[in-house]
């Protein structure tokens, strides 16, 4: 399947990206913090996050901040299995010198939680990126959650192909899809981490 992206005005037109044409913006449906914008997939549980919060300047390396504000999205009680970390993205629409990192993740409730309460997902992959804006004193966060639910994956499908594999196939295209949106990640309105 093919995603269809549609270029998107975030934060007034400050910023803009490439959303996918089935994600809705969940500030039309209910409130969302200044700071962040929201989409949610019509079809599905995955979401999508930009963040524009403080730069952490109180840790020494680029790596501590990203794992900082990775944690601070994870519920404190979650396992994470971080599968892979770049130190040194680059981005078409910004300097090579700006500190880029992106990581992804598998995150999993406690197995009483996920047994206690229905719509708990038995694992979530997680998707983020890191821009650290140093002149703005900004830290940008980019966060792509796809919760998978009981009865997801291990089961034989009706065509007889497994679900295992169907989840497998999931995965790349929603990667895909992430890499797209942080590619075409611009900034049109520098003044919109001034106050200006």
């Amino acid at each position: 399947m093919t995603t269809t992206f549609n270029h998107t005005e975030l934060f007034g037109g400050a910023i803009t990206a490439n959303i996918p044409s089935n994600f809705a913006d969940v500030s039309k449906i209910r409130q969302v913090p200044d700071n962040q914008e929201v989409y949610l997939d019509k079809n599905g549980f995955t979401s999508l996050t930009f963040d524009i919060t403080e730069r952490v300047s109180h840790l020494s390396t680029d790596r501590d901040a990203l794992e900082y504000h990775f944690a601070d999205i994870v519920a404190e009680n979650d396992t994470r299995d971080v599968r892979s970390v770049v130190e040194n993205e680059e981005l078409p629409n910004f300097s090579p010198s700006t500190p880029i990192l992106a990581l992804t993740a598998i995150t999993k409730p406690p197995p009483s939680t996920v047994a206690a309460k229905a719509l708990t997902p038995t694992h979530t992959d997680i998707h983020f990126t890191l821009i650290r804006l140093v002149e703005q004193s900004t830290d940008v966060v980019i966060t792509l959650n796809t919760p998978y639910f009981a009865g997801d994956t291990g089961a034989p499908t009706p065509n007889g192909t497994e679900a295992g594999t169907r989840q497998r196939e999931d995965e790349q295209e929603v990667g895909t899809m992430y890499h797209q949106i942080v590619m075409s990640l611009a900034i049109k309105d520098w003044g919109l981490f001034s106050g200006e």
